[in-house]
Order: structure tokens, then sequence, then C-alpha cells
């Protein structure tokens, strides 16, 4: 019993010496290679029309929203690719679409497989690195907005809800007289 005792007073910090940088290698793996987070503002929108007009092309659209979202790499990580894929009101449909990011306006092109949705290929997506993407959607009923990533490893989108609170200016018609 005694001979145990001594092997083990002996021999004590090697064996949790071995365990305790076990511990930490798999710690630090875990913290490295973890899911990470980049996100997704929507900064702005905005009611073009609430009233039914018709389009250039004869289609009527019953109102017109516009609205506005950044994306910004936030991860620790650089991106080679990615889908970005950007979804509306089931009724909804996205008359006009912009991106806009480092090289120039439009310079990456949207795919639209489904008038209420619109996904865009992101690549060379650095860390720090920032887009935007516009759009103005007709016939919003319940002004519902989906935003998820696809084609993608080690990293989500979370959007965020930027939007300032806007004061509404009261307008009142009044008289030529009454503005001078």
């Amino acid at each position: 019993m005694e001979e145990i005792l001594q092997f083990i007073g002996n021999n004590y910090p090697y064996v949790l010496g071995g365990v305790g940088g076990a511990i930490l290698t798999i710690l630090y793996s875990k913290w490295v290679n973890r899911v990470q987070e980049m996100k997704c503002c929507y900064v702005d929108d905005d009611v073009i029309t609430r009233i039914p007009i018709l389009s250039e092309t004869g289609e009527q659209h019953n109102n017109i929203y516009t609205k506005e979202f950044r994306l910004k790499n936030t991860t620790g990580k650089d991106i080679a690719s990615f889908r970005i894929i950007f979804e509306f009101d089931a009724d909804a449909k996205i008359i006009k679409q912009n991106s806009f990011c480092k090289t120039g306006k439009d310079e990456i092109k949207p795919k639209n497989r489904k008038p209420n949705e619109c996904s865009y290929i992101v690549k060379n997506f650095n860390r720090g690195d920032e887009f935007r993407f516009y759009f103005d959607i007709a016939n919003v009923s319940k002004d519902h907005y989906n935003i998820t990533e696809a084609d993608c490893l080690g990293f989500r989108i979370v959007v965020k809800d930027e939007r300032k609170p806007t004061i509404k200016n009261k307008s009142k018609i009044v008289t030529k007289d009454r503005i001078n």
C-alpha cells in the first residue's frame, strides 16, 4: 500500500498535467470552432404608397414599401462564399432590388426564384466588410420578412432591428395667405 501511495505521489504532476492540458485543449478548440454570428441589420423602411397604383407594365400594386438592410461580417474569419436569402410576405412582390458593396453598386447580381424572394451570392467577404441591400416591395400585407444563409459553414446570420423611431410630421392644408 505504501508503495502505491509513493508511486502516486511521485507521478501525480505528470498525470494531472496531461489531464489538465487535454481539458484546456478541448475548451480552446470548442471556442475557436464554434458557430459564429454575422449581423444583418434592418436599417430603414418607408412607405412609398398605400393606395393602389398601376405599374408601367400594367400590373396593379396595392401598396409599395421600401426596405434597407445592412450585412456586416462580425465573425472572426474571412468567408470565401455564401448565399443570403431575403424573403417577404407570401403575396408580396419584389419590384426593385439594389445592392451596394465596397466595389460598387449592383456588383453582385440577385437571383429571384419566387416573386417574394431574392438571393445573392456573396464572395470574398472579409472581416469588417459591409454590404447594403435595398428593396422596393409591392403588395405587402403583414410586413413580415425572413433573412437566412445558405451554402456556408461555421456561421449563421442573426437579424437585428436597428430602425430609428420616426416622428410623423403633421401636415395641414392652409390657404396661400397663411403660408406667407
